[in-house]
């Protein structure tokens, strides 16, 4: 069986996984005395089912580094975003190692290490491959004592100097009717939708918007993807550009409300990975059904090489990557904390 740690406090208990250093299934102690779990586990888990390493610990949680994938010339991206995929390799970024090509990075694919596992807090790291610019990444899960809330952190170290694209990758459980989880991020510059001509797609692809209330479709006219989940099946990307502050979530179903909260002068956007059923090929078979609110330096899922060029988030002036220097460890967190909901 995978490695697994555990952690007890006063508001809860919190589980990491080796695979990915991915949460587990948490519960939290809301101030109403009940127990809830926000996080999402895909449905191959819970089946026991064997899939490729990059989606076996579709988790709660997850560390991306990089974050995304390379696209290449078989991908059908849309306007600006098309001619970036056979552009030449940004110095920024160069050179690319095998640990590039994977599925959100070396750090998604690869079982971590128990560093410290103390009353207070968990700690895990990695070894980066030789031939990569990262030399090592620490991930710490801090629960807030006397709260329903949890600090998640890494530290990176790079060997080399380089330019990545970087995100956690927060998914939540989508258990309730549609329409019944509500998503009220903080103020953005604009919001963006997946620059990626899909089939499984509602959103018409590289749209501005300015509201979640209020996004372009590709049949036309404009519906609202701040309520979820959707009564159709689709599988949707959107991206909040210059976030402030984070996102507000409220979830009818389990009558809890979430603040998921981070340092947007780092992780400047937010990506939300709507999977509402719209894979129907293995192992997703038009089953899987959840949120991600994703705090992200990137643009989209795009990997290393468009994230480093000058694509068009980063012309608007967000930037879609961070900086790593030899010597000057980079720390990136993300916090949630859950209220009850006043009975309806």
């Amino acid at each position: 069986m995978p490695q697994t740690w555990s952690l007890d406090w006063s508001h809860g208990q919190v589980t990491v996984h080796a695979g990915a250093a991915a949460l587990g299934r948490t519960r939290f102690r809301l101030d109403d005395g009940r127990f809830v779990e926000p996080f999402h586990e895909a449905p191959w888990i819970t089946a026991g089912e064997t899939v490729e390493p990059g989606l076996g610990n579709l988790r709660g949680d997850w560390p991306c580094l990089p974050f995304g994938r390379l696209y290449g010339s078989d991908d059908p991206l849309v306007g600006a975003w098309r001619g970036l995929v056979d552009a030449p390799l940004p110095q920024a970024a160069d050179p690319l190692g095998p640990s590039d090509h994977l599925l959100h990075g070396y750090s998604a694919a690869s079982e971590w290490k128990l560093m410290s596992l103390t009353r207070e807090v968990i700690t895990l790291d990695l070894d980066y491959p030789g031939d990569s610019p990262i030399e090592r990444i620490t991930r710490t899960i801090r629960p807030i004592d006397g709260q329903a809330g949890l600090d998640v952190s890494v530290e990176i170290q790079a060997r080399r100097p380089c330019v990545r694209p970087f995100g956690f990758h927060p998914n939540f459980a989508l258990r309730g009717n549609p329409g019944s989880f509500r998503i009220e991020p903080g103020p953005y510059r604009f919001g963006l939708s997946h620059p990626v001509a899909e089939a499984a797609a509602r959103a018409e692809p590289d749209r501005k918007f300015t509201t979640l209330a209020e996004v372009a479709v590709k049949s036309g006219g404009h519906e609202r993807f701040d309520r979820l989940p959707f009564a159709d099946d689709r599988e949707d990307i959107l991206q909040l550009c210059g976030i402030e502050g984070g996102v507000h979530l409220v979830d009818e179903h389990d009558r809890v409300a979430w603040d998921l909260s981070w340092d947007t002068a780092k992780l400047p956007s937010c990506l939300l990975w709507m999977s509402n059923r719209g894979r129907k090929f293995a192992p997703w078979n038009g089953r899987h059904l959840c949120v991600g609110v994703e705090p992200v330096a990137s643009a989209f899922d795009f990997g290393s090489a468009i994230a480093a060029a000058d694509n068009p988030i980063a012309l608007a002036g967000v930037r879609t990557a961070i900086t790593l220097e030899p010597g000057t460890p980079l720390t990136l967190g993300w916090r949630i904390r859950g209220h009850a909901l006043a009975p309806s």
